[in-house]
């Protein structure tokens, strides 16, 4: 199994640096760190049935684990790449997560979990639009991956989560970098994060405290 990355030559004393950041900013690493900040942090509590531990444990199967399974075992066979590199490749893989991210709303949903249910929709909206827009162009899914959870993480937390900038500037400048994505390609996954996610919790989140 191999980032598609390995597969081009690079060199440059900023490829270390960029393979770094493309490592741990993929979508459903993204996935846990927000979830786990959520879960331990929430300015609205996490509902009357769960504790952070079980809101994590959803989040760590629903979102990070299950969504990324088929990849890793089409990228083991040896039919993919780990970045899953080929546009043609990539709808089966988004329809995958899509249907995850629902389940984990579902379940979030019915254990009044608010906070984590208007998150699970963000990410069902924000790769669904990734999957529209990989119709006619290789949008990158790491930009995507860090733009709508950012986002999400600004209308929770406010200016104390306006770093997250930082990060999108990190991601847009990693992938294309490394040769995964144009300039227009990275920041376009961002730009689609941040505005479907904005779109989302507009419709979605009511910052309402629940003890």
């Amino acid at each position: 199994m191999q980032y598609n990355d390995e597969l081009i030559d690079l060199e440059g004393d900023r490829l270390t640096v960029a393979r770094t950041v493309s490592r741990l900013t993929p979508a459903p690493l993204i996935n846990l760190y927000v979830g786990i900040i959520i879960a331990l942090t929430s300015p609205i509590g996490l509902g009357p049935i769960l504790g952070y531990v079980e809101v994590i444990l959803i989040c760590i199967m629903f979102m990070v684990i299950l969504p990324v399974v088929p990849i890793i075992l089409a990228a083991w066979k040896g039919s993919v790449d780990l970045d899953v590199s080929e546009r043609a490749n990539r709808p089966k893989f988004f329809l995958n997560a899509i249907l995850w991210y629902m389940l984990a709303y579902i379940i979030y949903g019915l254990l009044q979990c608010d906070v984590m249910r208007v998150l699970s929709a963000a990410y069902i909206t924000v790769t669904t639009g990734v999957l529209i827009a990989n119709q006619v162009s290789k949008v990158s899914v790491h930009g995507a991956g860090v733009g709508g959870p950012g986002t999400a993480l600004i209308f929770i937390y406010g200016i104390l989560a306006l770093p997250v900038v930082l990060l999108w500037i990190g991601v847009v400048w990693s992938r294309t970098y490394l040769k995964q994505h144009t300039l227009i390609q990275s920041i376009m996954g961002v730009t689609m994060g941040v505005l479907i996610t904005i779109a989302t919790y507009t419709i979605l989140y009511v910052p309402i405290v629940y003890l």
